[in-house]
Protein backbone atom coordinates (compact mmCIF):
# COMPACT_ATOMS: atom_id res chain seq x y z
CA UNK A 1 0.00 0.00 0.00
CA UNK A 2 1.62 3.13 -0.68
CA UNK A 3 0.41 5.84 1.43
CA UNK A 4 0.39 9.95 0.94
CA UNK A 5 -0.77 12.42 3.48
CA UNK A 6 -3.58 15.05 2.05
CA UNK A 7 -6.08 17.50 3.35
CA UNK A 8 -10.09 16.94 2.59
CA UNK A 9 -10.91 19.81 0.41
CA UNK A 10 -14.84 18.93 0.18
CA UNK A 11 -16.79 15.72 0.00
CA UNK A 12 -19.90 14.19 -1.49
CA UNK A 13 -21.31 10.70 -0.60
CA UNK A 14 -18.39 7.64 -0.45
CA UNK A 15 -15.89 10.27 -1.65
CA UNK A 16 -13.87 13.16 -0.80
CA UNK A 17 -12.02 15.38 -2.80
CA UNK A 18 -8.67 16.36 -1.39
CA UNK A 19 -5.21 17.92 -2.01
CA UNK A 20 -2.30 16.02 -1.54
CA UNK A 21 0.02 17.78 0.63
CA UNK A 22 3.66 17.93 -0.41
CA UNK A 23 6.54 17.76 1.88
CA UNK A 24 9.00 20.24 1.19
CA UNK A 25 13.18 19.13 1.28
CA UNK A 26 16.50 21.40 0.68
CA UNK A 27 15.93 24.95 0.42
CA UNK A 28 12.08 25.27 0.43
CA UNK A 29 12.17 27.46 -2.38
CA UNK A 30 9.33 25.06 -4.54
CA UNK A 31 7.00 25.65 -1.37
CA UNK A 32 7.41 29.33 -1.60
CA UNK A 33 6.64 29.55 -5.21
CA UNK A 34 10.30 31.52 -5.86
CA UNK A 35 12.14 30.02 -9.43
CA UNK A 36 15.65 31.10 -7.26
CA UNK A 37 16.43 27.37 -8.19
CA UNK A 38 18.85 26.12 -10.65
CA UNK A 39 16.22 23.40 -11.13
CA UNK A 40 13.40 25.74 -12.15
CA UNK A 41 12.34 25.44 -15.29
CA UNK A 42 11.13 28.34 -18.26
CA UNK A 43 8.19 26.64 -19.10
CA UNK A 44 7.12 27.13 -14.99
CA UNK A 45 4.48 29.78 -16.03
CA UNK A 46 2.99 26.63 -17.79
CA UNK A 47 2.17 24.78 -14.44
CA UNK A 48 -0.80 24.49 -12.39
CA UNK A 49 -0.99 27.13 -10.03
CA UNK A 50 -3.81 25.74 -7.64
CA UNK A 51 -2.84 21.99 -6.57
CA UNK A 52 -4.35 19.49 -8.13
CA UNK A 53 -7.73 17.75 -6.17
CA UNK A 54 -8.34 13.72 -6.02
CA UNK A 55 -11.48 11.56 -5.57
CA UNK A 56 -10.71 8.87 -3.09
CA UNK A 57 -13.18 6.80 -1.07
CA UNK A 58 -14.24 7.87 2.24
CA UNK A 59 -14.95 4.99 4.51
CA UNK A 60 -14.33 6.91 7.34
CA UNK A 61 -16.69 9.81 6.84
CA UNK A 62 -14.05 12.53 6.90
CA UNK A 63 -14.74 16.28 7.15
CA UNK A 64 -13.24 19.17 4.71
CA UNK A 65 -10.33 20.65 6.54
CA UNK A 66 -9.08 17.32 8.32
CA UNK A 67 -5.82 16.47 7.39
CA UNK A 68 -6.02 12.33 6.11
CA UNK A 69 -3.70 9.54 4.98
CA UNK A 70 -4.86 8.40 1.59
CA UNK A 71 -3.37 4.95 0.43
CA UNK A 72 -3.21 3.24 -3.26
CA UNK A 73 -2.52 -0.87 -3.77
CA UNK A 74 0.78 -0.45 -5.32
CA UNK A 75 -0.31 -3.21 -8.20
CA UNK A 76 -2.99 -1.12 -9.41
CA UNK A 77 -0.07 1.82 -9.60
CA UNK A 78 1.99 -0.42 -11.32
CA UNK A 79 -1.07 -1.10 -13.70
CA UNK A 80 -1.47 2.49 -14.36
CA UNK A 81 2.29 3.30 -15.02
CA UNK A 82 2.02 0.39 -17.58
CA UNK A 83 -1.05 1.78 -19.22
CA UNK A 84 0.29 5.30 -19.41
CA UNK A 85 3.71 4.55 -20.56
CA UNK A 86 4.12 0.94 -22.14
CA UNK A 87 0.82 0.73 -24.32
CA UNK A 88 1.17 3.87 -26.22
CA UNK A 89 4.48 2.94 -26.35
CA UNK A 90 4.17 -0.27 -27.82
CA UNK A 91 1.68 0.89 -30.00
CA UNK A 92 3.70 3.11 -31.32
CA UNK A 93 6.35 1.10 -32.29
CA UNK A 94 4.28 -2.46 -33.37
CA UNK A 95 2.17 -0.23 -35.48
CA UNK A 96 5.02 1.54 -37.56
CA UNK A 97 6.50 -1.91 -38.10
CA UNK A 98 3.16 -3.26 -39.48
CA UNK A 99 2.82 0.48 -41.30
CA UNK A 100 6.67 -0.09 -42.40
CA UNK A 101 5.84 -3.11 -43.93
CA UNK A 102 2.63 -2.68 -45.55
CA UNK A 103 3.29 0.42 -47.35
CA UNK A 104 6.73 -1.88 -48.58
CA UNK A 105 4.36 -4.23 -50.13
CA UNK A 106 2.34 -1.83 -51.76
CA UNK A 107 5.33 0.12 -53.36
CA UNK A 108 4.56 3.17 -51.57
CA UNK A 109 6.66 5.26 -49.49
CA UNK A 110 7.68 3.16 -46.63
CA UNK A 111 9.08 5.95 -44.71
CA UNK A 112 5.66 7.88 -44.52
CA UNK A 113 3.63 4.50 -44.18
CA UNK A 114 5.80 4.11 -40.94
CA UNK A 115 5.14 7.78 -39.90
CA UNK A 116 1.14 7.14 -40.00
CA UNK A 117 0.96 4.06 -38.90
CA UNK A 118 2.95 5.06 -35.71
CA UNK A 119 1.03 8.03 -35.27
CA UNK A 120 -1.86 6.10 -35.37
CA UNK A 121 -0.62 3.09 -33.26
CA UNK A 122 0.18 6.30 -30.36
CA UNK A 123 -3.20 7.60 -30.59
CA UNK A 124 -4.91 3.76 -30.12
CA UNK A 125 -2.44 3.11 -27.39
CA UNK A 126 -3.51 5.90 -25.88
CA UNK A 127 -7.39 5.64 -26.55
CA UNK A 128 -6.98 1.81 -25.48
CA UNK A 129 -5.39 3.17 -21.73
CA UNK A 130 -7.72 5.99 -21.46
CA UNK A 131 -10.69 3.30 -21.70
CA UNK A 132 -9.45 0.71 -19.45
CA UNK A 133 -8.57 3.37 -16.86
CA UNK A 134 -12.03 5.00 -16.74
CA UNK A 135 -13.29 1.54 -16.28
CA UNK A 136 -11.26 0.57 -13.64
CA UNK A 137 -12.33 3.82 -11.58
CA UNK A 138 -15.50 1.69 -10.70
CA UNK A 139 -13.20 -1.10 -9.24
CA UNK A 140 -12.90 -0.46 -5.70
CA UNK A 141 -9.28 -2.14 -6.11
CA UNK A 142 -8.31 0.71 -8.68
CA UNK A 143 -9.07 3.38 -6.16
CA UNK A 144 -6.99 5.14 -3.60
CA UNK A 145 -8.98 5.26 -0.18
CA UNK A 146 -8.52 7.25 2.90
CA UNK A 147 -7.07 4.83 5.50
CA UNK A 148 -6.80 6.87 8.45
CA UNK A 149 -6.29 10.63 10.15
CA UNK A 150 -3.20 12.08 10.15
CA UNK A 151 -3.34 12.24 14.16
CA UNK A 152 -4.20 8.20 14.44
CA UNK A 153 -1.46 6.05 15.54
CA UNK A 154 -0.95 2.75 13.49
CA UNK A 155 -0.55 -0.31 16.24
CA UNK A 156 0.63 -3.20 14.31
CA UNK A 157 0.40 -5.76 17.60
CA UNK A 158 -0.16 -5.18 20.83
CA UNK A 159 2.26 -6.79 23.03
CA UNK A 160 1.04 -7.88 26.50
CA UNK A 161 1.87 -6.51 29.34
CA UNK A 162 4.09 -8.90 31.90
Amino acid sequence: MIEQSAKVVSVEPGYAWVIPQQKASGCTGCASGASSCSSSSPFDFMRAKEPQKMRVLNPLYARPGEQVIVGMQGEALVIYSVLAYLMPLLGLIVSAIVGNSIFAMLGLDAELGAIMAGAAGLLGGLRFANVFSSRSLHSPTFQPVILRGREQQIYAHILPSA
